[in-house]
């Protein structure tokens, strides 16, 4: 008996692991951490549940995300461990936020915007600056 509680057990925890649910975003630059965090480990189903829901922001992950992939396997190690750095956080009013980051393995500056949306922050891909994170 004991041996199928624990293979009940087992079962039960490896189909939660595989839960798609992630934390929602408390504020716009949480969001945006996350978004980036998925973004450089190459992991776009995380992203896409932080972007705003529409057909622009597919589009624009969609490119994101062949881009990585056009990467070579030791730049996606790179990006995967790299850091991000917060450059600059500004609230545009009570519902937008601005966030300037760079990532630590290639430097390069990058602007997203945060909505928040449905009380829950999201990033709006339509407004970022650079088409590579």
């Amino acid at each position: 008996m004991k041996k199928y509680f624990y293979i009940l057990c087992s079962l039960f925890l490896l189909a939660s692991c595989g839960s798609d649910h992630y934390p929602p975003a408390e504020n716009g630059l949480v969001a945006s951490q996350y978004f980036v965090d998925a973004c450089l480990k190459g992991d776009f189903k995380r992203a896409e549940f932080y972007i705003l829901p529409d057909t622009a922001n597919q589009q624009q992950l969609g490119k994101l995300k062949a881009a990585y992939y056009k990467k070579s396997s030791d730049q996606r190690v790179e990006y995967r461990s790299a850091n991000i750095i917060i450059e600059r956080d500004s609230a545009v009013n009570a519902n937008a936020e601005i966030i300037t980051y760079k990532n630590s393995y290639d430097k390069i500056e990058h602007t997203l915007e945060a909505i928040n949306s449905d009380s829950s922050w999201k990033i709006d891909l339509k407004h970022m600056n650079n088409s590579k994170i």
